[in-house]
């Protein structure tokens, strides 16, 4: 990608963080971004189709980074250390993932949780690791739950202002859920 181009996608990023800190994504409108950003329309419009155009590519750029942490074969067999890397790549794009997660309509808990899935089918003996947790009650119930839970403890780890470091919510996330 030329620079300009990245240049130009790095301010829209921004602007759109520096907006959804006073406002909810479904009232920011493009003459919003560009004046935040410095460009003019036409600008926008060379890249995105409308702002859900620039929003899904911005979002998909973010969590391709954590979908590609489950394709390091290094750690694939280690839930702490898959844990460790998923994390660290969120706390490293903080602010864009807090900003997004505050606006309902971006569907960001459903993504995690969606990724979640994705790390718990990587762990050997997921459905054993679920039943143990919540027996008694139907697989499907229990893995809802448990992935709930996971999500629950990243959502409030983002809306709180990421305090803790990967590691230290690593711990609190495999002592809460049993792995």
């Amino acid at each position: 990608m030329r620079k300009r181009q990245t240049d130009t996608l790095n301010y829209l990023r921004e602007a759109l963080i520096a907006l959804l800190a006073d406002k909810d994504f479904e009232t920011i409108s493009v003459a919003d971004l560009t004046k935040k950003a410095g460009l003019n329309r036409g600008t926008f419009y060379l890249h995105f189709r409308d702002k859900y155009d620039m929003i899904n590519y911005f979002k998909e750029e973010h969590f391709d980074k954590l979908f590609q942490v489950l394709d390091a074969p290094e750690i694939a067999t280690n839930t702490r250390e898959l844990l460790v890397q998923t994390l660290t790549v969120l706390a490293d794009q903080f602010d864009f993932i807090a900003a997004i997660a505050q606006s309902q309509s971006l569907h960001v808990k459903e993504t995690l949780k969606d990724f979640i899935y994705k790390v718990l089918l990587t762990l050997e003996d997921y459905q054993k690791i679920v039943r143990q947790q919540y027996g008694g009650i139907p697989f499907e119930y229990a893995l809802e739950v448990y992935l709930a839970s996971i999500e629950s403890i990243i959502s409030y780890w983002i809306k709180t202002g990421g305090q803790q470091s990967p590691e230290e919510l690593t711990d609190i996330i495999l002592k809460t859920v049993g792995i």
